[in-house]
């Protein structure tokens, strides 16, 4: 049934991309001269419409060259449609794919470089986030371009803080005191899905104890170790030793707690700043680098401009998509106020983006580290996600007998990945 709908998604891409447009409204039909482009992005909701009004600046300004048509992609079926329409040659001639999903398609061959495209024009990588930029190479060359980082970081109730004379913590001890500190001014201290987003959380936790997710292959398991056996008991702690979250909290029961005043602390990424802006409350926001152990870093998430592999090089239509990136990340200070932060530098040392006041605070960009986005990566590291479920759920859960089985799971996973 799932592949019927995927089919039934694609086709309705080719329909619409073909006639008349894609989610913009635009028509694809264009004048002598003008270089049409195929752009699927993934933002569905108030991020989509300013990536929509941000392709319609583009349409303006280049009118007469270029046009891009553009058509939003779910992401949940994005990589399905893309499965489908590339081999087919039927996939977009520029989309946009989250970073950890990099490697692994550039390893199928299902994408296609920026190599010679870079050489030949002046486009200026140095202008972008380092650790993000660097995450776009797999065997020596250039699969992507960045268009933002998104951390995860803490928000704070600042009317509840300023009520108990408590300061914000950077510490786990010190969040520890905090809640005990708390007590009675709230109900709910810090509480934390043991679903969404925990394992941006554990990713967070397993850096900042010093400890790797992958081998120095980027094939197998390296969190099950002395420092990934303290990532993962923080997490069953955190409820059931130090009581700073009820058991069983749900997926986005503790952004609702803390939307509704009900929670001091919550950490979820920066994408969800104007959902809590709406909410009305009276609210900051603090980097996590050192909440979890002694090493500062913090999970972060990419979105990243891709071309899927075409059926042949149009070498102008190319240099027309490069046109476009180069564009949308130069113009990303409106992408910053969709709650993300933009990968251009040139955007983060603007007068306008520092005047942003939640983004300053959410992050140190020096601490932002990316998992080891190797083709295996999934194999790997996304059989922990379950382990972390079960250490916030199970009082007496043996954190050790879940590194474990997580470890020959993904072991296995691998082997056959690797085919051996």
């Amino acid at each position: 049934m799932k592949k019927v709908y995927i089919l039934i998604v694609l086709l309705a891409l080719i329909v619409s991309l073909s006639a008349c447009g894609g989610d913009d409204g635009n028509s694809n039909e264009t004048p002598d001269g003008e270089v049409a482009i195929t752009f699927w992005n993934i933002f569905t909701g108030p991020d989509g419409e300013e990536m929509k009004a941000m392709v319609e600046d583009f349409n303006t300004e280049h009118a007469g060259d270029i046009r891009v048509v553009t058509q939003t992609v779910p992401a949940n079926d994005f990589y399905e449609v893309l499965n489908t329409s590339v081999p087919q040659g039927q996939g977009p001639d520029v989309a946009i794919m989250h970073l950890d999903h990099i490697q692994r398609y550039a390893s199928l061959g299902m994408l296609d470089d920026f190599e010679t495209l870079l050489e030949n024009s002046d486009f200026d990588g140095s202008n972008y986030i380092p650790q993000v930029w660097d995450a776009g190479m797999y065997e020596g060359k250039r699969y992507t371009i960045p268009l933002d980082v998104h951390p995860i970081g803490l928000y704070y109730n600042k009317d509840i803080l300023d009520d108990a004379g408590v300061s914000v913590p950077t510490t786990y001890d010190e969040m520890v005191q905090a809640c005990a500190d708390l007590e009675g001014y709230v109900d709910h201290c810090f509480p934390v899905s043991a679903m969404w987003p925990s394992q941006t959380l554990f990713t967070a936790s397993l850096f900042q104890h010093g400890a790797d997710d992958l081998d120095g292959n980027g094939e197998y398991p390296a969190y099950n170790s002395q420092a990934g056996y303290e990532a993962l008991k923080v997490f069953h702690d955190l409820v059931y030793v130090d009581h700073l979250s009820a058991p069983n909290i749900g997926v986005d029961e503790d952004l609702a707690l803390f939307r509704q005043g009900n929670a001091a602390f919550h950490i979820n990424g920066i994408w969800m700043l104007n959902g809590i802006k709406e909410s009305g409350i009276n609210f900051g926001t603090a980097s996590i680098a050192t909440l979890f152990g002694d090493e500062p870093a913090v999970w972060a998430g990419s979105h990243n401009f891709i071309m899927p592999r075409a059926s042949s090089i149009n070498p102008e239509k190319q240099e027309a998509i490069l046109t476009f990136i180069e564009y949308i990340t130069n113009n990303s200070l409106r992408w910053a106020t969709a709650g993300q932060i933009p990968a251009n530098l040139t955007v983060l040392a603007s007068e306008e983006y520092q005047a942003l006041e939640y983004h300053q605070t959410f992050v140190d960009i020096d601490d932002i580290k990316f998992v080891n986005a190797s083709p295996y990566f999934e194999d790997a590291f996304s059989v922990i996600y379950s382990r972390v479920t079960e250490a916030m759920t199970t009082e007496n859960a043996d954190i050790q007998a879940l590194l474990d089985a997580a470890e020959q799971e993904g072991i296995q996973r691998v082997d056959e990945a690797l085919g051996r």
